[in-house]
C-alpha cells in the first residue's frame, strides 16, 4: 500500500498550490484559505459524470474574492501603500476590508446608496470606513478615486487588476492538487503509470462571470496547470448583467445600457478589456472545441439553483454563483449546449460564494420568481 505522503510533500503541495504569487509577498503566509473540492453525487447523477464542487463560500470573507485581493493588498502593502480603498458594496468591498483588518492597513469602502444597510454593517463589523457616495457604482467609484489620490494608498479595483488574477489562480492550482490526491486515494492496481507522469485532467470548470476577474483567474491557472488546451471554461451570466456573452457573439466589448438582473454581483456594464480578448481567443473557433463558452440563464434559472444547491449540499449561495449552478440544475437540455465536445476528466462548479446573500434575501427572490421551497 502506498504510505501517506510526507510532511515535505505536503508542504511542497502548499507551496504549488499558490502558483504564480511572489514568494516573497507571501512569504509569511497568504489571506485566503485551501477551500475544500467534494464530489457532488446529486450533480453527478444530473449529468451523468463526476462533477466535483469548489466551495469557495467558506472563504475567510464569504467569497473567492479574497484570493485574489487578498494578495493584491499583501503585494501593495510590501510596495509601500498606506491605505487601501475600495469602491465595491459587495465581496470585493468585503475582501478588500477583511485584507485590511488582516494586515493592519486602514481601509475606505465607498458604496452607492443601493447597498443593502446589511451589507454597509458587515463591512463596518470589519473595521472599514464605509462611504456611502452616489446612487451608482460608477459615482461611487470616482470618489473612491479621488479619496485614494489623497490618501496616497492603493486602489483596489474589483476585478480588473492582473495581481487580482494571479491570486484567483489559486482555485485551480487547488483543484488540481486535489484532484490528483483524489485519484491516489482510489488506487488502480492496473496503473502502471508514476505519478509524474500522470496528468490530472479536468474537462470543464463551469464558473459565472461578471467584469472577468474570476475568468481571467481560471484561465491563467489553466495555463500555469498545463490544461489551457484541454478543460473548457464554462461562463455563465444571467440575462440582464449578460456582458461578457454579449460581447464575444459581438467580437467586441460591448457595454449593457444597465443592470436589469438581480444578480448583482455579476453586475460590470462591460468586461475587463484585456479578460474579454483572452477569452475571445478561446471562443473564436468551431462550437465543439471552444475552450470558453459563455452560457445565459435566467434569474429564475439561477435563484432556482441557489435553492436546489442548498438543499442538496447545504450551503447557502447568491444568484451570481447560482448562474453557475444553473448550469447542472437548468435542465439537460441547456446542459447540452456545453457538454458537447468536451475532453475526458471530471467536471469543476467554481461555487463563488454567497457573502451578500442571507436566508431572508434568497427566501423573497423564491417568491419573486414563484418558486416553491
Amino acid at each position: 500500500a502506498d504510505r501517506p505522503p510526507s510532511r515535505a510533500a505536503m508542504a511542497s503541495a502548499a507551496r504549488d498550490a499558490l502558483g504564480t504569487m511572489d514568494r516573497d509577498v507571501v512569504a509569511d503566509g497568504v489571506l485566503h484559505v485551501h477551500t475544500p473540492l467534494l464530489f457532488s453525487r446529486p450533480m453527478s447523477d444530473l449529468l451523468g459524470r463526476d462533477v466535483y464542487i469548489k466551495l469557495d463560500p467558506f472563504q475567510p470573507s464569504g467569497s473567492f474574492k479574497l484570493r485574489g485581493i487578498g494578495y493584491t493588498c499583501q503585494k501593495a502593502l510590501k510596495h509601500g501603500a498606506r491605505s487601501f480603498t475600495s469602491s465595491s458594496g459587495g465581496n470585493a468591498g468585503l475582501a478588500t476590508a477583511y485584507a485590511g483588518a488582516a494586515l493592519g492597513v486602514p481601509t475606505t469602502v465607498v458604496v452607492p446608496s443601493t447597498t443593502p444597510e446589511f451589507i454597509r454593517d458587515r463591512l463596518a463589523a470589519l473595521g472599514a470606513r464605509v462611504v456611502v457616495h452616489g446612487a451608482q457604482w460608477s459615482e461611487a467609484n470616482e470618489e473612491a478615486v479621488r479619496r485614494n489620490e489623497k490618501d496616497g494608498g492603493k486602489l483596489v479595483h474589483p476585478f480588473d487588476d492582473p495581481d487580482t488574477w494571479t491570486g484567483h489562480a489559486t482555485l485551480v492550482h487547488e483543484t488540481v492538487a486535489d484532484l490528483a490526491k483524489a485519484t491516489r486515494m482510489k488506487g488502480d492496481d492496473h496503473d502502471e503509470t508514476s505519478d509524474d507522469e500522470r496528468t490530472t485532467k479536468i474537462a470543464a470548470i463551469v464558473t459565472c462571470v461578471g467584469g472577468g476577474g474570476l475568468l481571467a483567474g481560471i484561465l491563467q491557472g489553466l495555463r500555469e496547470t498545463g490544461l489551457s488546451e484541454h478543460t473548457r471554461v464554462v461562463a455563465a451570466e444571467t440575462l440582464g448583467a449578460d456582458s461578457m456573452t454579449t460581447s464575444l457573439e459581438a467580437g467586441k466589448v460591448v457595454t449593457l445600457p444597465g443592470i436589469t438582473s438581480v444578480a448583482k454581483s455579476l453586475g460590470a456594464a462591460a468586461p475587463s478589456s484585456t479578460v474579454f480578448t483572452m477569452a475571445y481567443e478561446l471562443y473564436d473557433r468551431d462550437e465543439k472545441s471552444r475552450l470558453v463558452m459563455p452560457l445565459r440563464v435566467t434569474d429564475h434559472d439561477a435563484v432556482n439553483a441557489c435553492l436546489r444547491f442548498a438543499d442538496d449540499h447545504r450551503v447557502l449561495v447568491e444568484p451570481a454563483c447560482g448562474a453557475a449552478l444553473a448550469a447542472v440544475y437548468g435542465g439537460q437540455k441547456k446542459a447540452e449546449t456545453w457538454l458537447k465536445g468536451l475532453k475526458d476528466g471530471p467536471i469543476v462548479m467554481e461555487v463563488c460564494g454567497g457573502a451578500i446573500v442571507d436566508r431572508g434575501v434568497l427566501e423573497a427572490y423564491a417568491k419573486q420568481f414563484g418558486i416553491e421551497e
